[in-house]
């Protein structure tokens, strides 16, 4: 009897942990509404618009975010991508180095230093933080195109196998007019 119930205890345990866990999400691709971007998200994502305070003042923040499910945090943590309006007349990069310093308190207290990138062609920020304390890595890009400050992250677990994921999610981050 002892051997049969440990049995079912077994097997109980592996079965809840096989089907409680994502190794691989299916992803699709996600357009904005008005047609101005798409990128490949893991499905599931949600939509969200948040009235913030912003380096550009209070103002929407539109919100396509991925999370994977409280028993299935063994690689990722999110997938993000925000855009808010980007007010006509100011310099793009003191306002890029301003959103980006910002958006860094976001994730960690370490100061990391953002490096100049290029967008589908169009100026950006981005920064990775990769503290050796922390159990996560953060990347995290933007750019200014058409008025709309764009911001496309992903958090990571570290010392996972995550390069193909995070590289295929922010090369299908595609500006489309």
């Amino acid at each position: 009897m002892r051997h049969l119930l440990s049995l079912i205890v077994t097997g109980s345990i592996i079965f809840m942990l096989s089907s409680c866990t994502e190794k691989s999400a299916h992803w699709q691709k996600y357009t904005s509404p008005d047609g101005t971007f798409s990128i490949s998200m893991p499905e599931g994502y949600t939509k969200v618009d948040k009235k913030e305070n912003t380096v550009f003042g209070r103002q929407v923040v539109h919100y396509i975010t991925w999370k994977p499910s409280v028993f299935a945090l063994d690689k990722f943590k999110l997938f993000q991508v925000t855009y808010t309006e980007y007010p006509k007349g100011e310099p793009i990069e003191a306002m890029l180095d301003k959103s980006i310093t910002e958006r860094k308190k976001d994730f960690t207290e370490v100061d990391v230093t953002p490096q100049n990138i290029t967008v589908n062609g169009y100026p950006g920020r981005e920064f990775i933080a990769d503290a050796p304390s922390d159990n996560v890595i953060t990347v995290v890009k933007q750019c200014v195109v058409n008025n709309r400050l764009y911001d496309v992250a992903v958090v990571v677990k570290r010392n996972y196998p995550t390069n193909i994921e995070v590289g295929n999610f922010f090369n299908s981050f595609q500006l489309l007019r």
